[in-house]
């Protein structure tokens, strides 16, 4: 009886391996698909393992395959709060956001305090265009998350901004927030602070903000020609005329190596023909 199976079992490898060969391009994770698969045809009433092969098939993003295994969990007896988020995530990966959202308030009804559900909820509340609702939940998110991320601020923005496209003084007062915890250098925050006062007329504190970038960065040429073709876009000829010579300046200071690569050359293009524009609106 021990050898027939055995013997089944390593049929029933070899059988998946051949039928799987294609798969096993991707690696270790088909071969894993694999052995759970031949896991379950042992034990086919296991809720846990069809949990697992569903977490596998939703990495390979074979997310019907996934769906189907977290739906067969629970049919047989798996009532735990991970399986609601597992079905939600894939949902949501898969743009069902109404489905998403059913599986991730059964989650909440469990775990109502659990920060990444809420994010989730979040996620999927902004892509139903329900913008107060993110907010109110992302907000929960960035004040109680211990791990923040740049992308986790300038995500929250985004949430902002969508449910008051003039709401720049919140988005700012986040992105700040965001600069004091992570670091005051956090350079894609930085960037994002920048476009925030261009795009709401805030013009001296944009012109303070390019001045950051020039004084930290050592390649000071591209912030000086950023600057003044911004100083030229708010009528400002006189000054943008000025940073484009310090552009210049900057870049006869390079060493040489660096004068002929490509980005300076086209820089000095750039340079060039701004410096013409604003001549020819003086004239």
């Amino acid at each position: 009886m021990g050898i027939q199976l055995v013997n089944k079992r390593t049929l029933l490898i070899l059988l998946f391996l051949s039928l799987s060969l294609k798969l096993f391009a991707h690696g270790d994770l088909s071969m894993r698909i694999a052995e759970k698969t031949v896991a379950i045809s042992e034990d086919p009433n296991n809720a846990e393992l069809y949990y697992e092969r569903g977490l596998l098939y939703q990495q390979h993003i074979e997310y019907g395959n996934a769906l189907e295994d977290y739906h067969k969990s629970q049919a047989l007896g798996n009532t735990d709060k991970a399986v609601h988020y597992s079905i939600a995530e894939v949902h949501f990966l898969t743009e069902d956001y109404n489905e998403a959202l059913k599986s991730i308030g059964s989650y909440l009804q469990v775990d109502s305090i659990d920060v990444r559900a809420k994010k989730l909820e979040a996620q999927i509340l902004f892509q139903l265009q329900a913008y107060k609702k993110s907010l109110e939940a992302y907000r929960y998110v960035i004040h109680t998350m211990t791990d923040t991320r740049p992308e986790d601020i300038l995500e929250y923005c985004d949430i902002i901004l969508a449910e008051n496209h003039k709401n720049y003084k919140a988005a700012l007062e986040a992105i700040q927030a965001g600069l004091d915890q992570l670091g005051p250098h956090t350079l894609s925050l930085q960037l994002k602070k920048l476009d925030y006062l261009k795009e709401s007329g805030q013009t001296e504190k944009a012109l303070e903000q390019y001045n950051y970038f020039i004084l930290q960065y050592n390649r000071k040429e591209f912030w000086y020609y950023k600057k003044a073709k911004y100083l030229a876009e708010i009528n400002k000829p006189h000054e943008a005329f000025i940073s484009l010579k310090l552009a210049t300046v900057a870049i006869e200071q390079l060493e040489p190596k660096f004068k002929n690569m490509s980005p300076v050359i086209k820089l000095k293009e750039q340079i060039n023909s701004l410096e013409s524009s604003i001549n020819n609106q003086k004239s």
